[in-house]
């Protein structure tokens, strides 16, 4: 999978929102994107830095025009100086979009301790030139797979603003953020496996996949041990619980050890899996 990655604004110089201490948020959209795309081959995916010389409606068709099956775009948000916290827009119908603004989101806020601020319809956006605006997000909007547009915390506001200005802040928005979107792609990879085509049905197949092991942080062991779980979980080997939780800090007892042991030698074809 090619995942684009949009540094937002830098066109023609164009800063962004500025904090109150001249922080401006293309340079930190390009720093965060620059660690996202390292931490994404990291993890075995494609991807793709999007053209700044663009504006954000192009670099969207330009991602799709080099095969790029999801974008995400970094931003940060601007408002009063006491609004803290970070928000995921998607474009509106755009159902795989959701999916994959609320599983990023999750990490990101589990992984950084911001406040979550919840994924939003950029049907409801406005931008500040025109309240009139209906048509939501162009680089959500011209983007034909799943998108996600980041607010990265409030620039605006000081606290946050020294956060966004931390190499270790940063460092953890990138990795939590290629987490979250290489569960969104294992899981619907596994949906579009295990589900039936249905002729009368709109929606994706991904859609009824429980996520699985959300609780199991992806910095435990660099990142190795939510890897390890999840292709252990693909392979059949390990199942987790039935709210899809992996819990990794409770003891196993003698019959799950027993039923571990069976199902890794069910898959090498030393026993018959149950039916």
């Amino acid at each position: 999978m090619k995942i684009a990655i949009d540094a937002g604004h830098g066109k023609d110089g164009d800063p962004g929102a500025v904090g109150p201490y001249g922080t401006k948020e293309a340079d930190i959209t390009q720093a965060i994107a620059l660690q996202l795309g390292n931490y994404i081959l990291a993890l075995g995916q494609e991807a793709m830095l999007c053209d700044r010389s663009l504006y954000a409606s192009e670099r969207a068709q330009e991602a799709s025009r080099k095969g790029c099956g999801i974008l995400i775009s970094l931003h940060t948000n601007a408002g009063s100086s006491s609004a803290q916290g970070i928000e995921a827009w998607f474009a509106h119908g755009n159902e795989e979009g959701k999916r994959l603004a609320s599983g990023i989101l999750g990490v990101l806020t589990a992984e950084t301790g911001a406040v979550s601020r919840g994924i939003k319809d950029d049907a409801d956006w406005r931008p500040s030139s025109d309240p009139n605006w209906t048509g939501g997000m162009g680089v959500l909007r011209n983007f034909p797979g799943p998108a996600v547009l980041l607010e990265l915390l409030f620039i605006s506001n000081p606290q946050e603003e020294k956060l966004l200005l931390s190499p270790e802040f940063q460092q953890k928005c990138a990795h939590a953020m290629a987490c979250g979107v290489l569960d969104f792609i294992n899981s619907w990879k596994k949906g579009k496996t295990n589900s039936a085509p249905s002729s009368d049905s709109g929606n994706s197949p991904s859609e009824k996949v429980i996520e699985p092991f959300s609780d199991l942080s992806p910095t435990l062991w660099d990142g190795k041990a939510r890897k390890i779980a999840l292709s252990l979980h693909d392979l059949g080997i390990l199942t987790g619980y039935e709210d899809g939780t992996f819990r990794p800090d409770q003891p196993i007892s003698r019959i799950e050890a027993a039923s571990l042991i069976y199902r890794t030698l069910s898959y090498l074809g030393r026993l018959s899996p149950f039916e």
